[in-house]
């Protein structure tokens, strides 16, 4: 045997001995965390196939619910509220919105939009919630005050933009202040993304307060 042949037969050797020391102290631990992260990813795909088996029968109980609200409006607004308690995202904020518009009288609906508003989920939701209630407060002493609450929702890109303009040109009508109502519903006429429902009502009410004054 060579002499380079038996320094490789000892290197070998000691590596194996290496080896088998260094795997006599570690390789308990290494079994263990290839279990944890064996354990962990089966139970992230089994979480994720609970949490979809959740939505999916929440998504059917708050589709449910709301098929019921014609028909039986009590009924649907304890289902909702049951849902709005206990059920998972988004179905939850979901429920919560809607169970507020069910209660009776109108101011009611006002006070129960605006409590659920900071626990919505999202904070467009949030402000959906707020410019539904002033929706149904515009009538009423507040609905001046709630409407100028939303004035940060006019900020250029904002989703509920252009229903808080709208608000606002039925305060300044009802204030008497036809040029800021008319302004405002032409802006509102004048916007690429206007729904076409909110484009009509903007044209009627551009037509009923008549030509801007001449400057």
């Amino acid at each position: 045997m060579s002499d380079h042949a038996a320094f490789h037969e000892v290197d070998e050797a000691v590596r194996k001995d290496e080896l088998k020391a260094w795997w006599g102290r570690y390789g308990t631990w290494i079994i263990a965390v290839a279990a944890i992260v064996v354990l962990a990813a089966a139970g992230l795909v089994g979480w994720r196939r609970y949490d979809a088996s959740l939505r999916g029968e929440a998504s059917a109980a708050y589709t449910e619910a709301i098929a019921k609200i014609p028909q039986d409006r009590p009924a649907a607004l304890s289902e909702l509220e049951k849902q709005a308690a206990s059920a998972p995202e988004p179905y939850r904020s979901l429920a919560a919105l809607v169970a507020a518009q069910l209660r009776q009288p109108i101011e009611a609906q006002v006070t129960a939009l605006t409590a659920v508003a900071p626990g919505l989920s999202s904070p467009d939701l949030a402000d959906l919630a707020n410019v539904i209630a002033a929706y149904k407060s515009i009538d009423t002493p507040n609905g001046e005050a709630m409407v100028a609450k939303l004035e940060p929702l006019t900020a250029s890109g904002r989703p509920f933009r252009l229903s808080v303009l709208e608000l606002q040109a039925l305060v300044a009508g009802r204030k008497g202040d036809t040029k800021h109502a008319r302004d405002l519903w032409t802006e509102i006429a004048r916007d690429a993304e206007v729904p076409q429902g909110l484009a009509q009502r903007a044209a009627s009410m551009i037509n009923f307060y008549g030509p801007a004054e001449a400057k």
